[in-house]
């Protein structure tokens, strides 16, 4: 969950690039931004940033508008190409002054690939752990990273269980943000003592499958996130686990 330190950071940012940017441009009414939610409405994370920039920004001194990519629910290669190459069109057509993006797959297949020195600047959140993936050499871009204290959550619950050797991670099998962590990630739990397996699932069978094993094979079991998990039921969830 973002703290109000973190949102007020983030709007601190989209302020000061706002200022940049229209220095030098002749004044218009409004200001016009565009922002691009990687996800859907009803994934947690990305609901509390949407609804924070749609409340922030005053109608009487900016125009928003605002995209969804909604790629966790529909996460083949082929759909979030196409999903970008329409959304680009379609921010061209707005002409803003300053686009924000959330989370991995809009900066990844947004950003990256059609953003550049002529396009408008851009702010990003939500990227996780580090944006040293992304080409991002020749884009007007700043924002924030998302890092979780997952080292010192890990060194705490170590210091009441001394015997925690193994760990498994069970999340969403996405092309983006799962793979990403996996490989960012495995050398923080071998510097904690910790050996790691990771089980990236498409559906909710299958993560009671592989929980309901893990939990008989492990020490420990991380869950990052189930956004793409098809067929998740939260109640159904909470019972099981019980």
């Amino acid at each position: 969950m973002k703290s109000k330190q973190d949102i007020g950071l983030f709007f601190t940012i989209i302020i000061l690039s706002l200022f940049f940017q229209s220095c030098g441009q002749p004044k218009t009414n409004k200001s016009k931004i565009v922002y691009v939610n990687s996800y859907h409405r009803g994934h947690p994370s990305s609901d509390e940033i949407m609804d924070a920039i749609i409340q922030k920004f005053p109608t009487d001194s900016f125009e928003l508008v605002t995209y969804i990519m909604d790629t966790k629910r529909n996460s083949s290669q082929d759909y979030v190409e196409k999903k970008s190459v329409q959304l680009y069109d379609s921010i061209l057509l707005v002409d803003p002054d300053i686009v924000i993006v959330s989370d991995d797959n809009a900066v990844k297949y947004l950003i990256q690939p059609y953003f550049h020195k002529t396009d408008p600047a851009v702010v990003f959140c939500g990227v996780n752990w580090s944006d040293k993936d992304y080409d991002l050499k020749a884009v007007k871009v700043t924002g924030m990273l998302e890092i979780l204290p997952l080292a010192e959550v890990l060194l705490t619950l170590k210091s009441y269980y001394p015997a925690m050797k193994k760990l498994l991670v069970l999340t969403e099998n996405t092309t983006t943000t799962s793979r990403k962590e996996k490989l960012i990630l495995d050398s923080l739990y071998h510097r904690v003592g910790l050996s790691v397996e990771n089980e990236l699932v498409d559906d909710f069978d299958s993560w009671k499958t592989h929980f309901k094993e893990g939990n008989k094979l492990y020490d420990i079991i991380y869950i990052p996130t189930n956004g793409a998990i098809k067929g998740w039921d939260r109640d159904e969830a909470r019972n099981f686990l019980r």
